[in-house]
């Protein structure tokens, strides 16, 4: 299985291409780190339409409520504010800031509801929660749970009351949005490392990557006050295991990673269902962007032969798939049976055989040692 180019976007060397988010019923959209969005044809790779959202990069770039069958609006994060957007006429319908001007890093979407989580300012990083229908103030801040940047957020697919965050503090925490008081509120918090990034593998299991490559998955604590920590699954450090210099991110049924040592530049493709990582099967797509780092990938599950990435190149590539799709789809799991995950008993999952990795830290090029959630 291997990829064809099909289309190479540049904004210039000078720009990095930062986040790629679908909007399927109108295109994919990509944040730059001179303020742009840019609209690009699902087909062919070009740009059709762009916005100005500041002189400052997007940091992060979010469709609101992640609906594939009502888009109409997405939000970007950056050093000044978060600010929504209309997809159709590119207008901004709103503008968030909060009472430190601390930058925001990190957004998500879902239930109506639109979590942004701010850089450290003073002793704490914030996160704050609106209601889409409503911008002029947060449905609710959580202020005293992170003690450095809030790099990623992800609220559970099914339950709108669990809220998740990770920071670079080492900390991913797990909120019951139903408590009022923000340390009840916090129902779980796992130590793991600096947090890349975190996220939902099924119903009651949690996925940490770290800015070190490690990777662990971990389970949804119950909410009995004889709850113990369940032993998460590690698999430490996986570069050497998975054959790259870094990881750019989790997505459904695939892991991305990159290589940039020594001019490869490659960018490569790991099957990944369940708790397990396929190395037997990867797809590599050499000189992707070059020797600089992948920023973002994105396979549709509507046509999983077409496959884009964004690097500090300053490019949008699209690739074809010749030989057929990959397995994804829209999200890790079937939700469409609402399911109360804090209500409900733990599931007893099978572990993975254990997997030899090495302890030995590989050295990562300077371009891949950056920390990839802060571009400037």
């Amino acid at each position: 299985m291997s990829y064809s180019l099909v289309n190479s976007e540049s904004f210039g060397n000078n720009n990095w291409c930062l986040n790629l988010q679908p909007a399927y019923q109108h295109s994919l959209l990509a944040s730059l780190s001179n303020g742009q969005v840019h609209q690009l044809d699902w087909q062919t790779g070009k740009s059709i339409a762009h916005i100005k959202t500041g002189e400052v990069a997007v940091n992060k770039l979010k469709l609101i409520n992640n609906d594939h069958e009502n888009e109409s609006t997405y939000a970007t994060a950056t050093m000044g504010a978060v600010k929504i957007w209309d997809i159709r006429s590119n207008n901004c319908l709103a503008t968030i800031s909060n009472d430190k001007n601390a930058p925001f890093l990190s957004l998500d979407s879902r239930h109506n509801m639109l979590a942004c989580g701010t850089e450290l300012s003073g002793s704490d990083a914030e996160l704050h929660i609106y209601d889409v229908r409503k911008w002029d103030s947060p449905l609710r801040s959580l202020v005293d749970s992170h003690h450095d940047d809030i790099t990623d957020i992800a609220f559970h697919p099914s339950d709108p009351n669990v809220l998740m965050s990770g920071s670079t503090d080492g900390y991913t925490n797990i909120y019951d949005l139903r408590q009022a008081e923000e340390e009840d509120a916090l129902h779980q918090v796992i130590n793991f490392a600096s947090i890349h990034s975190c996220g939902w593998l099924a119903p009651r299991r949690i996925f940490t990557l770290s800015h070190m490559e490690t990777f662990s998955i971990h389970e949804l604590n119950d909410k009995s006050d004889e709850a113990k920590e369940p032993r998460p699954v590690e698999f430490n450090d996986v570069r050497e295991s998975w054959g790259c210099d870094y990881v750019v991110d989790i997505h459904p049924g695939y892991v991305a990673c990159g290589n940039s040592q020594e001019g490869i530049g490659k960018l490569r493709i790991l099957p990944f269902q369940g708790e397990q990582v396929d190395t037997n099967n990867a797809i590599d797509i050499n000189a992707a962007h070059g020797d600089e780092v992948v920023r973002d990938v994105f396979v549709p599950a509507r046509n999983s032969k077409l496959l884009y990435s964004c690097g500090e190149d300053g490019s949008v590539k699209t690739w074809e798939n010749k030989s057929g799709p990959l397995n994804v789809t829209d999200e890790f799991w079937d939700y469409s049976q609402l399911l109360n995950v804090l209500d409900e008993q733990p599931v007893v999952v099978e572990e993975p055989k254990e997997t030899k990795h090495s302890k030995k830290k590989h050295s990562k090029s300077k371009k891949s040692n950056k920390q990839r959630f802060k571009p400037y």
